[in-house]
């Protein structure tokens, strides 16, 4: 008789350990999608700052390109950075067309 409870109390654990694991699985299910939501929404986040940052750079390099004032010396530095690699640009298109006389 008393092996026969031993027995019983050890399967209605087993019982509960097995209740106890689905519910642990099922909650591991809703996570992982959860986490795979957050990283979609990440990835679209990063996508529009990264189109934001290069529509920023446009405007700055359009402004330089007329002329337009700013206050920050930042914009001052970007400007001198694009005139420089502009004329980096010009000097290289004229050693190409010297190549290309010759």
């Amino acid at each position: 008789m008393i092996l026969e409870q031993y027995i019983q109390r050890v399967e209605e654990k087993l019982h509960l350990l097995v209740k106890k694991l689905q519910q642990v699985q099922a909650e591991n299910l809703l996570l992982k999608e959860e986490v795979h939501i957050q990283q979609q929404a990440l990835q679209q986040q990063q996508q529009s700052l990264q189109s934001l940052e290069e529509r920023l750079q446009l405007m700055k390099i359009a402004s330089t390109a007329q002329g337009g004032t700013t206050i920050a010396a930042e914009d001052e530095a970007f400007r001198k950075e694009i005139r420089g690699k502009i004329n980096d640009y010009i000097k290289e298109i004229d050693r190409c067309i010297a190549l290309l006389n010759s």
